[in-house]
C-alpha cells in the first residue's frame, strides 16, 4: 500500500482528478507534428474568438449570469479560460520550436504556456470588470 493512497479506495474525487490529469496530458503529448499544434489552434482560437464574441454582444448578460451564480462558476469558468489560453501557447510554441528548435525547449514551452493561460485570465477579467466608454 501507498503513502498517498487511503484505505477506502478510490473516491469520485479521486477519479475525477485522475480522468482530468490523464486527459490533460493526452492533450499535450498528442501535440507533436504540425498538423497536431494546428489541429489544437483551429480548436482554441475559435473558443477564444467565441468567448470574445459573447462579452463583445451581451457582455450585460454574462455578467449577471457570474454575480448571481455561485463560486463554482467562477471557478470552472476561470479553468476554462485558463485551460484555452494554455493549450492555444503550448500548440503555437510546439509549431515554432518543431520548425526553430532551442535548448531548454521542453521546459520554457511549460513556462510560456502557463504565463499564457494567466494572462488569459487576467485579459478576461479586465474585459468583465473594466468599462469601455
Amino acid at each position: 500500500m501507498s503513502f498517498w493512497k487511503s484505505d477506502r479506495g478510490n473516491t469520485q474525487e479521486d477519479v475525477a482528478a485522475t480522468v482530468a490529469t490523464s486527459a490533460f496530458s493526452n492533450i499535450t503529448d498528442s501535440i507533436i507534428d504540425t498538423h497536431s499544434a494546428v489541429k489544437v489552434l483551429a480548436i482554441t482560437v475559435t473558443a477564444e474568438i467565441g468567448l470574445f464574441a459573447m462579452f463583445i454582444v451581451s457582455k450585460d448578460k454574462a455578467v449577471d449570469f457570474l454575480a448571481e451564480s455561485e463560486t463554482d462558476v467562477w471557478l470552472y469558468a476561470s479553468i476554462g479560460v485558463f485551460v484555452i489560453g494554455f493549450l492555444t501557447a503550448f500548440a503555437a510554441y510546439r509549431l515554432i520550436a518543431n520548425k526553430w528548435r532551442h535548448r531548454n525547449s521542453g521546459t520554457w514551452i511549460w513556462l510560456v504556456s502557463i504565463a499564457a493561460g494567466a494572462a488569459n485570465i487576467l485579459l478576461f477579467f479586465a474585459i468583465l470588470t473594466l468599462e469601455v466608454r
